[in-house]
């Protein structure tokens, strides 16, 4: 059945749909919030966001002053809760209250953004460790401070005040500065670095800058005893103890603004017992803050002159800067560590210091028994200062020319670096031994030179022997070697047919000695008759005639009993007869002519006893005479023959 509403009902229900739905659409869609985590801070510093009530899947955006901010994560979806939180950055900008919006979906999302306070900071950026001394030069970077264009102050604070690092500092439009000012004069330890503007805002964030101790030394260089003026800045006021090359040294006194006062600090006396050399200074105030530097002590220079020589060198020695009109007492001269000036009759002692503190021209020897190199001289006069030098003692060379000989020979020694006309001995010895075989004495030259030669005595041993030098100051070289060879044996000529004469030579036998000579090997070696005595220098030499022993290369030994030396001779087969070697032309020889060493040879067939050429040697020329054209063979050699004279080379 249907119901029929008069008109005007009708037009009440329309009325009434359509206000339900304008008052659906006039509602929020959810109770959106997003407070911000903190709502103040400073630049750069990261908030959080904390967005409730909002529509799963939506992408959430946020704004600063109107303008896109980054977030972390970069893209913020609403999960299935509707709640999320997220990060923003806050940008580079001046001091106040700042709107920070968030938009869904890109749509802004009311309440139309909640209010950011920025406050103002300050970092020091250099130097890097944010520490260093009065006058040290430091960069200050300053955010969130007034864009009106006004200027800033950076500040030094600690309990004993506030004093300004660097002022009128402009402040950019974005609330942001850079300033760099130096130290002031400040005590020892931490700073607040701070800054205010000239529109009233002060950092809320601050740093913080330790002051270090500074020390000086002026002069930083000079002698021991020398007067320096003692500076420094960044103490803690009071007393502060000085050392000297960690010695216990002088007292200072730094002011409320940490300077040391240059009452206190000047006419402080280096340590007159100083030795030369870098010396660390450091300073230690009340709060166990501590400074350092360096005094350079410069050693009061000795002169000597020479400055290097052996042992027994005459030294003359002065020196300045001393004690005026003082003394270097026996003994307060040491040469290496011993002392120096304490011979009666060789150096005066003590030694005087004249008016104007110059050590009086001393000479001294250097001592025996000194160390080779480079000795510390030191003298300390009765004013305790101390001056200093150098000797070098050096130690004399010898060489000896040849190095090695037998017995007998001439050898020459020559050295340098010695004591000038003091007499030097060279001793002969077996080395090893200390029986002295031979002795020399010789005077150096005026420059320490010198030369002098002996022969090798009999006593000699094989093998090494030394040549030793030494003078009476007690300066020595290395002994100098000089080799005696063993036995040796040489055989003149070393080669030809048995019944040749040989010449047997040797060295390096005892002297005195027979030589017994033998040929061939034991048991069954020849012994030749001939038993030459060696001489005083262990030499011989023996003809002997070489046996009909088998050809071949021979063995010839030469012993006297202790002292054993070999040589060879090669036996060779005699040569052929004249008649033997020229049978094969027998019916055609007439004559034939040989020369040696300036003598002719003939051989006649016809004439046996005026013929005096025995035999053909190899590598000698001929004068063959043939009746008739022939060619002679003989050893696998052909010698072709025209009739009558011929010259050929035997081979």
């Amino acid at each position: 059945m249907r119901i029929k509403f008069p008109s005007i009902v009708k037009l009440l229900m329309v009325l009434a749909i359509v206000g339900s739905l304008v008052a659906i659409a006039a509602a929020p869609a959810s109770a959106a919030t997003y407070p911000l985590n903190p709502n103040s801070g400073y630049v750069g510093q990261g908030i959080t966001i904390q967005a409730t009530g909002f529509t799963e899947g939506q992408i959430l955006t946020a704004k600063f002053d109107g303008v896109l901010m980054s977030t972390s994560p970069t893209t913020v979806t609403v999960p299935a809760s509707g709640n999320i939180n997220f990060t923003v950055i806050i940008p580079i900008t001046t001091a106040g209250v700042h709107k920070i919006l968030v938009l869904r979906d890109g749509q802004e999302v009311n309440p139309p953004g909640n209010d950011f306070t920025v406050t103002s900071k300050v970092v020091v950026t250099s130097p890097a460790l944010k520490k260093g001394p009065v006058g040290t030069s430091v960069t200050v970077a300053g955010t969130g401070f007034s864009g009106a264009g006004v200027t800033a102050d950076v500040t030094l604070t600690d309990l004993t005040g506030t004093k300004v690092l660097a002022p009128g500092v402009l402040v950019d439009s974005t609330g942001s500065f850079t300033a760099t000012g130096t130290v002031p004069s400040f005590s020892a330890g931490d700073k607040t670095v701070s800054a205010a503007d000239g529109a009233g805002n002060t950092a809320a964030i601050t740093d913080t800058f330790k002051v270090t101790p500074t020390l000086t030394l002026t002069p930083g260089t000079g002698l021991a005893g020398s007067l320096v003026t003692v500076s420094g800045s960044g103490w803690k006021a009071g007393t502060v103890a000085l050392t000297f090359a960690g010695q216990v040294w002088v007292n200072v006194t730094a002011a409320a603004d940490g300077t040391i006062t240059p009452a206190s600090g000047a006419s402080k006396q280096v340590p007159i017992a100083a030795s030369a050399g870098t010396k660390s200074v450091v300073g230690t105030d009340g709060d166990g803050n501590s400074g350092t530097t360096s005094f350079t002590v410069v050693a009061r220079a000795l002169t000597l002159t020479p400055t290097s020589g052996p042992m027994g060198t005459n030294v003359l020695l002065t020196g300045t800067n001393m004690t005026k009109g003082g003394t270097i007492a026996a003994g307060a001269l040491t040469f290496g560590g011993a002392a120096w000036n304490t011979y009666p009759g060789v150096s005066p002692y003590p030694i005087n210091i004249d008016t104007g503190g110059t050590i009086f021209p001393t000479t001294l020897t250097v001592p025996t028994g000194a160390t080779l190199g480079a000795n510390t001289v030191l003298a300390t006069d009765s004013g305790a200062l101390i001056a200093q030098g150098t000797f070098t003692v050096t130690k004399p060379t010898t060489a000896i020319t040849p190095i090695t000989g037998p017995k007998g020979t001439t050898v020459t020694v020559t050295g340098s670096g010695w004591l000038a006309a003091s007499a030097v001995t060279i001793d002969f010895k077996v080395f090893g031994s200390a029986t002295v075989l031979g002795t020399l004495t010789t005077i150096p030259d005026g420059t320490g030179n010198i030369a002098a030669s002996m022969a090798i005595p009999a006593t000699a041993a094989i093998g090494a022997n030394v040549f030793s030098a030494y003078d009476a100051k007690g300066n020595s070289a290395v002994d100098a070697t000089f080799t005696v060879p063993g036995a040796t044996i040489s055989v003149t000529p070393a080669e030809g047919p048995a019944t040749t004469s040989v010449t047997v030579s040797g060295t390096g036998f005892n002297p005195y000695f027979p030589i017994k000579i033998t040929m061939g090997i034991a048991p069954n070696a020849y012994e030749f008759q001939t038993r030459p005595l060696s001489d005083a220098t262990g030499a011989f030499s023996a003809t002997v005639t070489i046996p009909g022993l088998a050809p071949g290369s021979q063995v010839i030994s030469a012993s006297d009993g202790t002292n054993t030396a070999t040589a060879y001779f090669v036996i060779k087969t005699a040569p052929p007869t004249v008649a033997s070697a020229l049978a094969g032309i027998s019916s055609q020889l007439v004559r034939v002519w040989g020369y040696s060493a300036g003598t002719w040879y003939m051989y006649d067939p016809t004439d046996a006893a005026g013929s005096d050429l025995a035999s053909l040697t190899s590598g000698a020329g001929y004068w063959v005479n043939v009746n008739a054209a022939i060619t002679l063979v003989y050893t696998g050699y052909s010698y072709p023959l025209s009739a009558g004279w011929n010259l050929i080379g035997w081979r």
